[in-house]
């Protein structure tokens, strides 16, 4: 049986509780940091690949948190390749993730979180803008309204080669919950809920592709005129609110879109 290294000993831990931890402050649900914790253990070799992983109960006795946790945690790295599970046998890891090829477009709510604790959001600028002309009818609001704007690149956490080039307009009433970002590390639309206590009711998502522009290209490290996907994503709070306005452009050698479908019962 693995030894099981606790939360104490890691990275991400701001302060202790008992033998887990106690998480961070504007940063990822609990699970993912268990799942971010789980795989930095595999990736250092304290789970080999081959191996079996502790079971659910001895993980979540050593890390300080419930055994629900550690399901979802598992859950998520099983999505991405990382652990594979057999009955009768556990819970085995696997080496199946590339972070140079993640998939990067989000089936869900979870999945944008799931996302963002795998990358950086690296903010190059910041500034409060008034939406006219074709911005405003892309954000679908009256001209004249204030947004706070953000852009910059998302790496994967090793600092790699970037994912993709990201902008972010958040309405200007909520700026104070993004401002001194200088580095995300959530999701933004998490920041948001987090500042107001009003849980995103709707996301819209929009895939379409294009050609990189030469400033994109030059801050990606690629080609003008390489074929990439843009992703637009707006964000409702309650009665339709527009709280949040984003895009991500990814240059198409970069990004993989996988979908799975099931046999119905």
């Amino acid at each position: 049986m693995n030894s099981i290294p606790t939360l104490a000993n890691s990275e991400e831990q701001t302060a202790t509780t008992g033998k887990g931890w106690k998480p961070e402050l504007d940063t990822a649900p609990l699970y993912l940091q268990v799942a971010r914790h789980i795989e930095n253990k595999i990736n250092n070799g304290d789970y080999p690949v081959g191996s079996l992983l502790p079971t659910e109960n001895e993980l979540a006795e050593a890390l300080g948190v419930s055994r629900q946790t550690v399901r979802q945690a598992i859950g998520t790295l099983r999505n991405k390749g990382r652990l594979s599970a057999r009955k009768g046998v556990g819970t085995r890891v696997e080496a199946g993730f590339n972070p140079e090829r993640t998939r990067f477009i989000a089936h869900s709510r979870s999945e944008l979180f799931e996302i963002a604790a795998e990358t950086e959001f690296v903010i190059a600028f910041k500034e409060e803008i008034s939406a006219q002309g074709r911005l405003a009818v892309d954000l679908g609001c009256r001209p004249g309204r204030k947004f706070f704007h953000m852009g910059g690149i998302r790496y994967p956490t090793n600092r790699s080669k970037p994912f993709s080039w990201n902008e972010v307009y958040v309405d200007a009433r909520l700026s104070a919950a993004v401002k001194d970002i200088d580095i995300a590390r959530s999701a933004i639309f998490h920041y948001i809920e987090q500042y107001t206590g009003e849980k995103i009711q709707e996301i819209e998502q929009d895939i379409k592709p294009m050609t990189l522009t030469e400033d994109i290209a030059a801050r990606l490290g690629a080609k003008t005129g390489d074929l990439a996907l843009v992703v637009t994503r707006r964000y409702y709070g309650s009665g339709r609110r527009l709280l949040e306005y984003a895009f991500q452009v990814l240059p198409a050698e970069r990004f993989t879109y996988t979908t799975t479908l099931r046999a119905e019962n």
